[in-house]
């Protein structure tokens, strides 16, 4: 597919327009939203059709200055290059599984192709549900972050998708990337937590320390979206847990239920709904010079931001 600088404008994750899904597509507008919140967001930008937004930096030195400063300026640090739609990630529809990402992306040359396999791909896809308006006929966004290369990582989702139940959360681990998950090459283990505490056995992939920072950060997110989550996340070599991507959980019965279900790390014949982007790697699962650990300290910075770490 063709693709001009000229044509796109960059979008930093930290600035308020990338908050706007109209802009950057849900899945970028949700994790704008998150790090606005604090919660443990890796940054980035956004390349946005330059008809979407006046206030935002366009051209070829626009994108090369972006790119410089994820990648650094021998562009060897390497980054994932993920779709952005106005139709994924939303109420309605997750269109799960249905764009392309493309990991481990390094040098300039290969961070333009990796740009126009993502735009290419939603040539191929439509929205499985019809949208509350009329969209523009340029519906893909392309998000760029870092990669992390996760000890440990996977799925969550905030309540209890197949039951219906919010007293629930179930969490599915791999070690690595989430990405091991999601496209079928490692069969996770599972967990059922609940919001109050932390029933699980010692576990065999995570801690306890961890499983209680992923029931934090399920119930936050809840908090700033309005409704419990399905969430990919990780834990980089440090310990550090990092938010990757947060949507609604879609077309989910909710039953309420006053008392707490705890058990251990689950095997059920049924699979749990975990879906996600296609992936397209080479070596691994998002990495970041620099991790932030969330949310214990307060003192460590955010990478790239700039700013003080997380309160928590």
């Amino acid at each position: 597919m063709r693709f001009e600088a000229a044509e796109w404008a960059v979008v930093p994750l930290s600035t308020p327009s990338a908050a706007d899904p109209a802009i950057t597509g849900a899945k970028a507008a949700h994790l704008a939203r998150a790090a606005e919140e604090e919660l443990p967001v890796l940054p980035g930008f956004v390349l946005v059709p330059a008809t979407r937004t006046r206030s935002a930096l366009t051209g070829d030195e626009a994108l090369r200055g972006a790119w410089r400063t994820l990648a650094g300026e021998d562009g060897r640090e390497p980054l994932v290059v993920r779709s952005s739609s106005l139709h994924e990630d939303t109420e309605n529809s997750s269109m799960a599984g249905r764009f392309d990402s493309v990991l481990d992306v390094r040098g300039w040359d290969d961070f333009v192709a990796a740009v126009r396999t993502v735009l290419s791909c939603a040539r191929n896809v439509r929205p499985l549900r019809p949208a509350s308006q009329d969209l523009p006929d340029d519906e893909m966004a392309v998000l760029v972050q870092p990669m992390l290369t996760s000890a440990v990582g996977g799925v969550m989702f905030g309540a209890d998708p197949i039951e219906g139940r919010t007293d629930r959360i179930l969490v599915n681990v791999v070690r690595g990337g989430p990405d091991h998950l999601v496209d079928g090459s490692t069969r996770g283990v599972r967990y059922q937590l609940t919001r109050l505490v932390d029933g699980a056995p010692a576990a065999r992939l995570l801690t306890r320390a961890q499983r209680q920072r992923l029931v934090g950060l399920a119930k936050v997110a809840e908090r700033v979206f309005g409704g419990p989550q399905d969430m990919e996340f990780g834990f980089g070599p440090d310990g550090a847990l990092w938010l990757f991507q947060a949507r609604p959980i879609t077309a989910m019965p909710l039953v309420r239920h006053a008392a707490p279900d705890c058990s251990g790390p689950v095997r059920s014949p049924r699979r749990s709904p975990v879906c996600s982007n296609r992936w397209r790697r080479t070596r691994g699962w998002h990495p970041c010079p620099t991790a932030w650990p969330w949310p214990w300290t307060s003192s460590a910075p955010h990478p790239g931001a700039g700013c003080a770490g997380s309160p928590w």
